[in-house]
């Protein structure tokens, strides 16, 4: 069996990979980014978590940010506010076996090349839509990673030059508008701006708590201001998925993320909205991907074949 780890920004989610890629003992934890050593140390418990449960051959695990697979470190990360970090090397040693390290959304990625909408579609794209937006890009078959193995960073293409600053410090970013993070301040907005809509009631009865969850339970519940801000919000992923299928013209993009599982109440709306709707589709692994993916580190790097 192989562990394959997810690190997002918010949580670490983790679980075993048997050669069928079917995922076992899933699980999940928040995210401790405050330091190098806290995250290190987290990491390695997930890992030796998993002893009692099966013997495991290697880890894989994919990070937010940009990665040096040869090195096993994360160069840097935005979104975790890390940079240098030895994790391969430190999980090899703490675990006992191989250790690899990937992008996060290019693990997505790879867990569809090899168990999901990649098996049959030799051009796609992957599209991951969480704290932030990242993605993968496959070419005839091949799997184009880019300069500094930091090809796919979506989220970052500019979709407003005068618009809101992002985390990484440009203008007008497509996750500035488009991730869950900016889903739940559009949110929060609107319930401020209307503080008399049932969104805002569902709030405050909730402490005042908000998710990428809440507009959709609020728009389903008939509230003309949630159902704005989903509609919104659907605008804003289009715009950015729209570019991806002119610049690439894939067989499919395939959306993934937990935001997803609102499905066709959140993806019909994109589809209106863009010129290609037909190769527009959500993954069938769900949140399986980025842990199939990144459990399947090892084989991606041995096998040269399957990048550009």
């Amino acid at each position: 069996m192989r562990l394959g780890i997810d690190v997002g920004a918010t949580a670490i989610k983790s679980g075993l990979v048997d050669d069928r890629y079917n995922v076992t003992g899933k699980r999940s934890r928040p995210t401790d980014a405050r330091d190098a050593a806290a995250f290190l140390s987290d990491l390695a418990d997930i890992g030796r978590s998993y002893r009692g449960s099966a013997k495991i051959t290697s880890v894989g695990i994919g990070l937010p940010g940009q990665v040096d697979p040869h090195k096993g470190t994360l160069v840097d990360s935005t979104n975790l506010a890390l940079a240098d970090v030895p994790v391969a090397d430190t999980l090899s040693r703490e675990l006992g076996v191989p250790a690899f390290v990937g992008n996060d959304a290019n693990c997505a990625m790879f867990g569809e090349v090899y168990a999901g909408e990649g098996v049959t579609t030799p051009n796609l794209i992957m599209v991951t839509v969480g704290t932030g937006i990242g993605g993968g890009i496959r070419i005839n078959g091949k799997i184009y990673r880019g300069r500094n193995e930091s090809a796919g960073e979506f989220g970052h293409m500019c979709v407003n030059f005068s618009g809101v600053t992002c985390r990484c410090g440009a203008t007008g970013c497509w996750e500035a508008y488009a991730s869950v993070t900016a889903l739940i301040r559009q949110t929060r907005d609107a319930a401020g701006q209307y503080p008399q809509s049932l969104l805002a009631r569902l709030i405050e009865e909730g402490g005042g708590a908000v998710d990428g969850r809440t507009a959709f339970i609020a728009a389903k519940a008939g509230c003309p201001v949630a159902e704005q801000v989903v509609e919104t919000y659907a605008g804003y992923l289009a715009v950015g998925i729209d570019n991806l299928l002119i610049i690439f013209r894939p067989d499919k993009v395939v959306l993934a993320g937990a935001v997803m599982n609102e499905g066709d109440f959140l993806v019909s709306r994109i589809k209106e909205k863009i010129r290609f709707p037909d190769q527009l589709c959500i993954s069938k692994l769900h949140s399986h991907a980025g842990i199939i993916g990144a459990a399947v580190l090892g084989e991606v790097y041995r096998d040269h074949k399957q990048f550009v």
